[in-house]
């Protein structure tokens, strides 16, 4: 998904930084075309009755406000200087992750927009869709948060060992399918977690659990890109001094940009998904307790 100049070319220094905006036809003609998609599908009419009432609900226009917000972060990420100093700087690079990983994938599965980007379809390409996600263990497997928690970590930690990386920031075709191995295991990893359920209510304990596990690898890999006494990738040795880093104070640097949004994020969804779990106890409570006054004077 990056198709930034910057792969095939001189890697870029501080002076070329804000000159280095970039529109691969890929990504440019993706998002719009996403964006696009999903207008016509919040417009077309649902159902007899023209447009269900739930879509103008303030969940509804939540939901798609924040598809909107990640279409922005994707472009952000991908379009900006911040993919061509990717070329140049891992610090860079991983804020680039972050945003993909950390930010867009969230509100990507929270917006669930896979409803509205199918009633934007014709209707012979909307059949198609129905038809594969109707085959037998298609919808299971996608529903499985072991299956999402443990292809988002090898995603991970596959594109963050040292030939991988280095490939990846040498060849923008292999950039482009490290960045959409990254969106995709992340947005489903994270609807999984923050995603409306679909026929039943979704277990915030699960999320909770997948959240921490998380967090744990997190910081594990972050640790280690930080820690370690010399740098990983090679790709970096002769492009980091011209913005006043050594190779290994680069990745150093990376190391924390991953910890530390990383953790805010893994630590404020997990408040949020105990606050949910624990909330229905606090609710149920105060309504026992007045139920049961209730009977007493009743009685």
């Amino acid at each position: 998904m990056s198709g930034s100049l910057a792969h095939t070319g001189a890697p870029i220094g501080p002076h070329d930084l804000w000159s280095a905006w970039s529109a691969p036809p890929s990504i440019t003609v993706a998002l719009l075309g996403a964006a696009l998609l999903y207008r016509s599908g919040w417009a077309r009419p649902v159902g007899r009755s023209g447009r269900h009432g739930a879509l103008r609900s303030s969940g509804a226009r939540s939901r798609r406000r924040a598809f909107g917000a990640a279409l922005v972060t994707l472009a952000l990420a991908l379009l900006s200087p911040l993919d061509a100093a990717s070329s140049s700087l891992a610090s860079a690079h991983m804020v680039q992750h972050v945003l993909l990983v950390l930010v867009a994938a969230p509100l990507l599965a929270w917006s669930s927009p896979g409803a509205t980007l199918r009633r934007g379809l014709p209707p012979g390409a909307r059949r198609t869709v129905r038809r594969v996600a109707s085959l037998p263990g298609v919808a299971a497997a996608a529903a499985s948060p072991s299956a999402a928690w443990l292809t988002h970590v090898v995603a991970l930690w596959f594109w963050h060992a040292a030939a991988p990386y280095d490939a990846a920031v040498r060849d923008g075709a292999l950039h482009a399918v490290e960045h959409a191995t990254f969106v995709l295991s992340a947005v489903w990893f994270w609807s999984t977690v923050v995603g409306p359920a679909h026929g039943e209510r979704r277990n915030p304990a699960v999320g909770l659990v997948l959240v921490f596990a998380m967090a744990l690898q997190s910081v594990f890999l972050s640790a280690l890109l930080t820690f370690a006494p010399t740098a990983w990738y090679g790709v970096y040795a002769h492009t980091t001094a011209a913005w006043g880093l050594t190779p290994l104070a680069d990745q150093q640097l990376a190391g924390v940009i991953m910890w530390v949004p990383a953790g805010a994020v893994h630590l404020g969804v997990g408040l949020l998904l105990l606050q949910r779990w624990i909330a229905p106890v606090d609710d149920a409570a105060p309504g026992d307790a007045h139920r049961a006054s209730f009977g007493r004077r009743a009685t």
